[in-house]
């Protein structure tokens, strides 16, 4: 019977102290999360500064877009049969691009990345 109390007080002991851990654990997780919310001397978090080389991206129509794109969508065999939703400009290190969402018939978004040339990028 000493046994078995002993036993039984040991797995308290580990279990307490186990939880103890635990929760320091996660207090130092909170105190590391509120150090990096917590702005630099301009005012603004590091985590949020914005990098100075982020592409202009401009909604667009689609008589907007050059020719090249356009006969590329009404000639291709996929995008051609989609519903186009919105169409963006994106400029990047001097170069242009075209980032334009589709509706599927499953009314899911498929967006696809096409250059000034008319050619496919990424999709």
């Amino acid at each position: 019977m000493k046994l078995l109390t002993c036993l039984s007080l040991f797995g308290m002991l580990l279990l307490a102290s186990c939880s103890k851990n635990s929760e320091e654990g996660q207090s130092n997780d909170d105190k590391a999360h509120s150090e990096e919310a917590m702005p630099d001397i301009d005012g603004v978090s590091e985590l949020r500064t914005p990098s100075g080389d982020s592409p202009q991206r401009d909604e667009i129509s689609k008589a907007e877009l050059p020719e090249e794109v356009i006969n590329l969508l009404d000639d291709d065999s996929l995008l051609s049969t989609l519903q186009l939703k919105k169409v963006y400009k994106v400029l990047e290190d001097g170069e242009t691009f075209y980032d334009i969402a589709f509706e599927t018939d499953e009314k899911e978004t498929m967006m696809v990345l096409i250059s000034a040339d008319g050619e496919v990028l990424a999709n």
